[in-house]
């Protein structure tokens, strides 16, 4: 496809720690700060948010106003620059995800109590009627995705268990934000769900979190929706060790290398014994290597714990490598941060950042105040990050006709020297968490603007030039 180099781009805020230097950007290499971690700040009281729920979390900005809001179990919590005020009069039917389901400009909510909840204009909400026919038994988590490229958000929920295993559904989205059954899968105890186009074909694709020690699905794609499980072969369904997989509560995409390729973490709960697998480090080999992954846990650093739940990434330090949190779910375990060092190794900090709280699968990310420095909703609290020196850069998607209105499963890369970071937009991360939507970029001590490749869900390929580091940007698909 030609690139475009017309795109509709806003810059939302531009703040800079440091002045900007005019250096030249050809031959510019990624190179990082490297800070002792500090503390992050528990603000829970000073923002307004004592007495949010400690369930499944979801940001999303339902109004429109550039600052993130936050659902949880069912409350609505509105962002008013920096400070939370509780929405009265709004209850969403438990916890849920955040996407425009009718491709009118903002974000509608699905609960999974069944119902869609319709954004009216950022002021109230409707509940749609009927838009799900049919829940499964037991279900978990939710992932939307356009599987058939039609510019319209489709829905993957999964089914667990409860007098046996129970499938998950495939919904496709009608375009009146209704929904139809269009799949059924096998009958698994599914946890989590995660999308991402790890094969870079132009459409969507989704991995399933199975618990019980039952192989994990990747469900590729063939552009329709019709989905197949291709996990052995490209070997992350797990070990399958003395007939037996892994406890997976939550998995989440990301490119821990900058390679330009979407990488796998899968989050397994694991018992002493040691088949059951621990948590994996999938790195994602590439088109040479037919889109297979490569395990790197054994020396990726990361120490066991048995009750290990729901994962985020983010880049917490800003030195444009993606870092881990992690939840716990037993007594005595805590959720730890693991700050990538690169070369798949990970430094355990979690004393340093004083965010490990027990007992939760409660973990999601976001820019709460916009100051470029990602922040973290962890157990009922919401821990603010202290931030470095080290620069920054968040992106704002939207569009329309062939690309759904939130921009799902459309991919953002920055080429920095040998380096290649990428994000893309997802709509659930680890068991039942959603991170903001807007992208986020830690740039190490990078100064001089970037060029930006926008590869849009529908395989369409768009070029940003001269963007500046220590910004917020909103692009428009042309």
């Amino acid at each position: 496809m030609t690139p475009s180099f017309l795109p509709a781009i806003r810059i939302l805020c531009y703040t800079l720690s440091t002045p900007l230097l005019l250096l030249p950007t050809i031959g510019m290499v990624l190179t990082t700060d490297v800070q002792a971690a500090a503390p992050f700040v528990d603000v829970t009281a000073d923002v307004g948010l004592e007495g949010v729920a400690g369930g499944y979390a979801a940001w999303g900005d339902y109004n429109g106003d550039g600052w993130v809001d936050l659902s949880v179990d069912g409350q609505l919590w509105r962002n008013d620059k920096g400070k939370f005020t509780r929405v009265e009069g709004v209850a969403f039917a438990g916890s849920g995800i955040w996407g425009d389901v009718d491709n009118d400009g903002d974000l509608d909510f699905f609960a999974m109590g069944g119902k869609v909840h319709r954004n009216q204009g950022g002021q109230t909400f409707q509940d749609i009627e009927k838009a799900i026919p049919e829940m499964p038994r037991a279900p978990m988590n939710a992932t939307w995705l356009d599987v058939n490229g039609d510019g319209h958000i489709d829905l993957y929920i999964t089914g667990y268990e409860g007098g046996g295993y129970h499938p998950d559904f495939l919904y496709q989205n009608q375009g009146d934000a209704t929904f139809k059954v269009i799949h059924r899968g096998p009958a698994t105890p599914g946890r989590g769900v995660t999308a991402c186009d790890y094969d870079e074909d132009g459409d969507i694709d989704t991995y399933v979190s199975n618990y019980r020690l039952v192989p994990n699905a990747l469900l590729q794609n063939d552009g329709t929706g019709k989905l197949t499980d291709v996990a052995k072969a490209a070997k992350v369904d797990g070990d399958g060790g003395l007939g037996a997989w892994g406890h997976t509560i939550g998995s989440s995409w990301g490119d821990f290398d900058n390679d330009g390729h979407f990488d796998l973490f899968a989050g397994n709960f694991s018992h002493p014994p040691a088949y059951q697998d621990r948590p994996k480090f999938y790195k994602n080999l590439g088109p040479k290597q037919g889109w297979t992954f490569s395990d790197l846990s054994n020396d990726a650093g990361l120490h066991w714990q048995e009750s290990y739940a729901s994962p985020a990434l983010a880049d917490f330090d800003n030195d444009g490598l993606l870092d881990l949190f992690f939840t716990t779910v037993y007594a005595g375990d805590r959720s730890v941060m693991y700050r990538n060092k690169g070369n798949w190794k990970f430094e355990n900090v979690t004393a340093a950042v004083k965010v490990d709280r027990p007992t939760t699968y409660q973990a999601a990310w976001a820019d709460f105040n916009n100051d470029g420095a990602m922040d973290i909703l962890n157990g009922g609290r919401l821990f603010q990050n202290p931030g470095t020196p080290n620069r920054w850069l968040k992106v704002r998607l939207s569009a329309g006709g062939k690309v759904n209105g939130t921009a799902f499963g459309s991919q953002v890369r920055i080429q920095i020297g040998d380096k290649t970071l990428t994000r893309q937009v997802e709509s659930a991360t680890g068991q039942g968490n959603q991170n903001d939507l807007t992208l986020h970029f830690g740039l190490g001590d990078h100064q001089p603007d970037v060029t930006l490749e926008i590869r849009w869900a529908d395989g369409t390929k768009q070029i940003v030039p001269n963007t500046s580091t220590n910004s917020t940007v909103e692009i428009e698909k042309p």
